[in-house]
């Protein structure tokens, strides 16, 4: 069933019907909330979902394949790193910011990515002012879970396509930060493989405030396809932290674009705004004065327009919002290069820009991805020892492949996990979404709303007789989707001598004596 079929439904059973944008809303926050109530109860095996995560090596300032040296020019008391020379790795900021820059063995966290040659960070250098500063390393200690995980199940190294290494293969066990203290585990170990992980806490993305939009003449958007006019629009906006992780929205505004005629092709130019009316803008730094990070230095901002939404009349459609993202739009090349953007790569505005202007059509595409109501936290584990393992890059000018020592541009990494963890779906908007879920148990969504429903009424009744067939269907649902795994427990004392990985041949499943 797809979302209207369950409205339908619930309707039916209430027998009340109203065709009220206001009714059908509340209506698909009662199926939302059940929807999301049945999908986090179990580890349903249909919830899974696996992907492979590049394992990122440190980068250091020499490089062995050119035999050339990459200076630090550090200043005393300055949160400006310069280089001097292109570090490629840091054509993707998201890649490095919120990690670590090692310098005369001191650690410093990166606030921001400016460029290929410079980086901010938290707190001030303290050391000896030098623009040949060789001792610097940058580390990747830390990796966050994807956004739409709510709970990794596994990652590992399995069947890893590397010459001349040798198992175990298998899984990356977790450990708990407790335990980690308790043995004292080095951050700084490192190794071919990962033996274990450990959770460092979260950091939270904030949550967006308000914007404003009006009509832009000054640009040669005619040199271009434009988007239709005279339109109506609705936009918002969040913040995007390390990791390109994406905040919670903010306030939506309805915009309607109907230029002035003598002007063919303007666009729209959206201000990002706090509570008060205070543009959302980090000060200019300056690598002399600036000791302590500015305000909203390091956050940049990604735009979201609503596709339930009617363009002709100015009014949302029956249902929920749903926010996709505002993409570059531009005739880039395919698929994007590192630092270049695509035109289906989501368009990021500066920490330091107080706006963006749209003007193609192609940028709200019905096509481009959802928002997924994230709530901004970033779920990051440490591996232990940390994986330095890699043998090749991706030459994205040549086109082939080459060794990857270094400073060597890590665009793309041929050494990465196996990682499998427990998803979080998108929420029912649009008239046709239909839940990700077995087909036959749909009405468990049906019956979880009409419990509430009757129990915001008072009726406990009706809600009880609801919460019964919910628990009858739900046992059912649970024996044939919920995971069970057979173990072979054998007896025996654990020692140096014995084998740490399974007593199971790979290639036949043949136990091993």
């Amino acid at each position: 069933m797809n979302l209207t079929e369950l409205r339908n439904k619930v309707k039916a059973i209430t027998d009340y019907s109203p065709e009220l944008t206001v009714y059908n809303e509340q209506l698909d926050m009662f199926l939302n909330d059940a929807y999301f109530s049945l999908w986090t109860m179990k580890r349903w095996n249909f919830a899974y979902k696996t992907i492979y995560k590049d394992i990122i090596p440190d980068v250091g300032p020499s490089s062995p394949t050119t035999g050339a040296t990459v200076n630090a020019l550090v200043v005393n008391n300055s949160r400006e790193i310069n280089f001097s020379a292109p570090l490629y790795t840091l054509a993707i900021p998201s890649m490095w910011e919120g990690q670590i820059f090692q310098i005369d063995n001191r650690d410093y966290e990166i606030l921001k990515v400016v460029g290929q040659t410079q980086i901010h960070l938290v707190e001030p250098f303290r050391g000896t002012t030098t623009p040949t500063n060789t001792t610097w390393k940058l580390k990747h200690r830390f990796y966050d879970l994807p956004q739409d995980a709510i709970e990794l199940l596994y990652i590992g190294h399995r069947d890893t396509p590397i010459v001349g290494k040798q198992p175990p293969y298998g899984a990356v066990r977790g450990l708990l930060p407790r335990r980690d203290e308790d043995i004292n585990l080095k951050e700084d170990y490192t190794s071919f493989y990962s033996e274990c992980y450990i959770p460092v806490g979260t950091k939270n993305v904030p949550t967006a405030e308000t914007l404003s939009v009006e009509i832009q003449y000054d640009l040669p958007w005619a040199l271009y396809p434009t988007i239709a006019h005279p339109q109506y629009y609705e936009f918002c906006w969040a913040f995007q932290g390390a990791d390109g992780r994406v905040g919670p929205l903010s306030e939506p505004k309805i915009f309607n674009f109907d230029p002035n005629p003598e002007f063919p092709a303007p666009s729209i130019r959206i201000f990002f705004l706090t509570w008060d009316g205070q543009q959302v803008q980090a000060p200019a730094f300056s690598a002399g004065g600036d000791q302590i990070p500015n305000p909203f230095e390091g956050l940049r901002k990604r735009i979201y327009f609503n596709q339930n939404f009617n363009r002709n009349t100015g009014e949302r459609l029956k249902g929920l919002p749903v926010w996709r993202e505002v993409t570059y739009g531009l005739d880039a090349p395919q698929p994007a290069v590192p630092g270049w953007e695509s035109k289906n790569d989501p368009v990021v505005v500066d920490d330091e820009v107080a706006f963006v202007d749209i003007g193609y059509h192609t940028q709200l595409d019905a096509g481009n991805k959802r928002y997924n109501e994230w709530d901004g936290i970033e779920f990051r584990i440490r591996p232990y020892p940390r994986p330095i393992g890699y043998d090749y890059k991706y030459d994205w000018e040549e086109g082939v492949k080459s060794p990857l020592l270094m400073n060597d541009a890590p665009e793309v990494l041929f050494r990465r996990w196996e990682m499998r963890y427990y998803r979080r779906p998108f929420p029912l908007g649009l008239q046709t979404d239909a839940p990700e879920f077995p087909m036959e148990f749909h009405q468990l969504i049906v019956y979880k709303a009409l419990e509430d429903i009757y129990l915001k009424h008072d009726n406990m009744n009706q809600a009880g007789i609801y919460r019964n067939r919910y628990e009858k269907e739900l046992n059912r649902l649970e024996k044939r989707y919920v995971d069970s795994v057979d173990i072979d427990v054998v007896r025996q004392q654990f020692g140096g001598n014995y084998r740490i990985w399974t007593p199971f041949d790979p290639n036949s499943l043949r136990r091993l004596n």
